[in-house]
């Protein structure tokens, strides 16, 4: 693979992961090589390796002869939120020990704009700000292995258990509690953040499942 082609690639795997994260991308839906090719302006090759890459990170998966974005189940978002969490907190309290001024100014600006962002209902800005917000809390654990896996597991998380409405929403007692040291409050605020991540995720497949209900009843009174 040629310099050029590398650098094309990565481009298309970044815009394809942010729609994915921005849910521009459905679970379940179909990734067209030549659709995606003529979207971003660049040749089919670069958006096969970018899939490979999105593939090694779980967020999308072979059907058959296609690929599609990853779909899934209650069971897999429930274990997924688990060792995110986990990883979260670890990262989170780390920050708070060992952060410097200038990784906190970078977590503070990068929660800021994504707040902004999602108030401008900009998708792809919220997309590129969540992970910018959360790899700097990664980067200020100063721990480079954590930095490493933070990377894989945010791909692979791709908001499916944390939306950015719930990280805006809770997401300011923990920059707080980083920006303060304190190790509890850190563990309350993601504590937190994943409580009403379970709620809206079981909101979801509640409503999901009562609107197939709805349409299998209006089409058996046909």
């Amino acid at each position: 693979m040629t310099d050029h082609v590398r650098t094309e690639a990565e481009r298309v795997a970044d815009a394809v992961r942010e729609q994915i994260i921005a849910r521009t991308r459905l679970p379940g839906s179909r990734l067209i090589e030549r659709t995606i090719a003529a979207e971003l302006g660049v040749s089919r090759l670069p958006v096969r390796d970018a899939l490979r890459v999105l593939e090694r990170e779980g967020l999308v998966a072979r059907v058959g002869r296609s690929i599609a974005v990853r779909e899934l189940e209650l069971r897999d978002l429930g274990e997924l939120a688990e060792v995110c969490e986990a990883f979260d907190a670890v990262a989170a309290r780390l920050a708070a020990e060992r952060r410097s001024d200038a990784h906190l100014e970078r977590i503070r600006a990068t929660f800021a704009e994504m707040s902004r962002a999602i108030g401008d209902d900009d998708t792809g800005a919220t997309a590129r700000s969540v992970l910018a917000y959360r790899g700097a809390i990664a980067d200020a654990s100063r721990n480079p292995f954590l930095v490493e896996i933070s990377t894989v597991l945010r791909g692979r998380e791709a908001g499916a258990v944390l939306t950015p409405q719930v990280i805006a929403e809770h997401g300011e007692a923990v920059v707080r509690a980083i920006e303060e040291g304190d190790a509890a409050a850190v563990d309350q605020g993601v504590r937190a953040q994943y409580a009403a991540a379970r709620h809206a995720m079981r909101r979801e497949v509640l409503e999901d499942l009562e609107a197939k209900l709805t349409a299998t009843r209006a089409a058996g009174g046909r």
